[in-house]
C-alpha cells in the first residue's frame, strides 16, 4: 500500500476501534474499506480479525485497570461464545449471510427503540433472572454470529449483557470486549489455517483500532452510561438501516 492508503487504513481503524469499544458497528466501516483496498470479501472478513483481536486486548486491559471488569465473569460467558465462534467461523466461507443480516438488523432496530424509550434499562445493574442454561445458549449463538461475520455483534452482545445478564452499559462494554477478544483469538487462528489473512493490511488497521479502543475505554468510564446510550442509539439506528439496504440490494 502507498503511504496515503496506510494512513487512511489507520484512520478508519481509529474510528472502528472507538465505535467497537463503546458501542459496536466499527466493522461496518472497516469491511467495506478493506474491500475497497482490493481484498476479497472473505479475505477482508478474516483480515479484520487481526485488528479486532488487538483492539480488544487494549480495551480489556484499560477496563480492567479502571476496575469495571471481572475476568471470572467474562470467562464464564466467553466459553459458550467461543464455542459458537468456532462453528460460525467454519461456516463463514460457504454460507450466504444476507438473510442473517436482515434478522440482525431487525434485532438492533428494536434495540435502538429501547435505548430511546427505556433509558433506565441500560443505566443501572439489575438482578439476572434468566436461567443459566438459557444465558449460555444465547451467548453460544452470539459467538456463532461473531465468528461468522462479526459486523454488528457488539450491538447484540450489549443487548444480552444488559437485558439478560443485567449489567449497566459501562460494565457491559467491559465484558463485551473481553468476550470478543477470547473468541476472536480462536476465530483468527482458524482463518489463518485457511490462508485467508492479509497481515500487512491487518496490522495497519490494527494500529488504528488499538488507538480507538484506548480512547473508547477512557470515554466509556469517564462519560458514563448516558453518553454511551446516546452514541449507541445513533450508531445502531444507522447500522440497522445500512444492513437492511445491503441485504435487500443483494437479493
Amino acid at each position: 500500500m502507498s503511504l496515503g492508503m496506510i494512513l487512511a487504513t489507520v484512520a478508519i481503524g481509529v474510528c472502528a476501534g472507538f465505535l467497537n469499544t463503546i458501542a459496536g458497528g466499527g466493522t461496518l466501516l472497516a469491511l467495506p474499506f478493506l474491500i475497497f483496498l482490493g481484498l476479497d470479501a472473505s479475505v477482508a472478513n478474516a483480515t479484520n480479525r487481526v485488528a479486532i483481536l488487538l483492539q480488544n486486548m487494549v480495551a480489556t486491559a484499560r477496563f480492567k485497570k479502571r476496575k469495571v471488569l471481572s475476568f471470572r465473569e467474562a470467562l464464564t460467558l466467553a466459553i459458550p461464545a467461543t464455542a459458537g465462534a468456532v462453528c460460525g467461523t467454519l461456516l463463514a466461507v460457504q454460507l450466504d449471510e444476507r438473510y442473517l443480516k436482515i434478522l440482525i438488523a431487525v434485532i438492533i432496530t428494536v434495540m435502538a427503540f429501547l435505548l430511546v424509550t427505556k433509558p433506565t434499562m441500560w443505566e443501572s445493574q439489575k438482578e439476572n433472572k434468566w436461567p443459566r442454561w438459557l444465558t449460555m445458549v444465547i451467548f453460544f449463538f452470539i459467538g456463532a454470529y461473531g465468528g461468522f461475520i462479526q459486523a454488528g455483534v457488539g450491538f447484540i452482545l450489549l443487548w444480552a449483557l444488559v437485558g439478560v445478564v443485567g449489567k449497566d452499559l459501562v460494565r457491559a462494554n467491559a465484558l463485551k470486549v473481553s468476550i470478543v477478544m477470547s473468541y476472536t483469538a480462536i476465530s483468527l487462528a482458524l482463518f489463518m489455517s485457511y490462508g485467508m489473512v492479509d497481515f500487512g493490511v491487518g496490522f495497519a488497521l490494527a494500529a488504528g483500532n488499538m488507538t480507538g479502543a484506548y480512547l473508547g475505554a477512557w470515554f466509556a468510564v469517564e462519560k458514563g452510561n448516558r453518553w454511551i446510550r446516546y452514541i449507541l442509539a445513533a450508531v445502531v439506528s444507522a447500522s440497522a438501516i445500512r444492513m437492511i439496504i445491503q441485504a435487500l440490494g443483494g437479493m
